[in-house]
């Protein structure tokens, strides 16, 4: 798996109009931070393949090569490595030193244990009450983000290798968040990191309540309570509002609308349809999957799996929620593979 750390950059001027090099050329995608390959080495820029590059780098891409072939690059282009500026030697920081040796692991780990596939991994936690591998492979894959590109990501590094190590409620909540949001195709960093951060978060004005409210199945609440109980996530806004933490807007939002359902039936709003952010929703159903299969609904335990089955039939119990838009509604009964419903694909 390569790196920012095996390339350097250079500019469209640097390839001197000429249209074959001796060097793979690739291209660094901004959105996504990943590098593709544009043109092999030794390969023709057709007229069609240099408006497409022209293209790329009016939307943000630059152009890389490998560091491997950074003398092959200086020769044919007749350059000095001085007159390169991302060729320019500087000390790396710790940190960049620390998410060097993790990518190294993450690629180790997935060498050792080949493709994951989260819906087989989750339906074996679930099957063995067991959550370790699906927590493991969150922390590795969180471990090689970059500390660079904000805040939030910050946040969720430092949660992430403070807490993200043992198989706990919460620690399945997040992990299971984080893989989840992966195959909603929601792929950017800094999205992954407030889902994170927001997971970890989202429960926070917890602390502000009596702990036998706590320890109390919702459904078993009085009116007075329950009113009290679904204050919890102003509280906690408040909280990280006091705090002065640094989190982005998208990540308060999950903090304080993961309860929040499309139906309007959610709080503390009663916000409906696309007013709700889709990471909301997100955390707000693993969160709500969990919850219930613990009892802290309707104090009643429950397997994971029967609770699937039912939120796919749409088969009623006291406290069960489905209204998460249909999105999130479909991913969310993929999650496990059973012969006794039609599973549909989410693409």
């Amino acid at each position: 798996m390569k790196t920012e750390y095996d390339f350097f950059m250079i500019e469209r001027d640097h390839l001197k109009g000429k249209n074959i090099f001796p060097f793979q050329v690739y291209v660094f995608n901004p959105l996504h931070k990943k590098y593709s390959m544009f043109l092999n080495g030794n390969r023709p820029l057709t007229k069609e393949l240099d408006i497409f590059l022209e293209f790329l780098l009016s939307r943000g891409g630059k152009i890389a090569v490998l560091k491997k072939q950074r003398r092959t690059f200086l020769t044919a282009q007749d350059f000095h490595e001085s007159e390169i500026p991302s060729l320019k030697s500087r000390e790396l920081h710790e940190l960049e030193k620390e998410r060097i040796m993790n990518l190294k692991l993450k690629e180790m780990y997935d060498d050792k244990n080949g493709a994951f596939s989260f819906q087989s991994e989750f339906e074996i936690a679930c099957e063995t009450d067991n959550f370790e591998k699906i927590i493991e492979f969150t922390r590795i894959e969180i471990l090689t983000f970059s500390v660079t590109q904000s805040h939030t990501i910050s946040l969720a590094l430092h949660l992430t290798k403070s807490h993200l190590h043992t198989d706990n409620y919460l620690n399945r909540i997040v992990a299971t968040s984080y893989l989840f949001a992966k195959t909603a195709n929601i792929l950017d960093p800094v999205a992954l990191a407030d889902i994170i951060c927001g997971a970890y978060l989202s429960h926070i004005g917890y602390t502000q309540l009596p702990l036998t409210m706590l320890k109390t199945p919702v459904l078993s609440l009085g009116e007075k309570e329950k009113r009290l109980f679904e204050k919890h996530t102003i509280l906690g806004n408040h909280l990280i509002k006091k705090s002065q933490l640094d989190l982005s807007e998208r990540c308060k939002k999950i903090i304080l609308d993961h309860h929040e359902r499309i139906n309007g039936n959610g709080y503390p709003s009663m916000k409906h349809g696309e007013s709700i952010e889709t990471l909301s929703l997100i955390v707000g159903s693993i969160a709500h999957l969990f919850e219930f299969s613990s009892g802290k609904i309707n104090g009643n335990k429950q397997p994971i799996k029967s609770i699937i089955i039912n939120m796919k039939n749409k088969t009623f119990s006291p406290g069960l929620e489905f209204d998460f838009g249909d999105k999130v509604y479909n991913s969310l009964v993929t999650l496990i593979n059973t012969d006794k419903i039609e599973v549909k694909k989410v693409a």
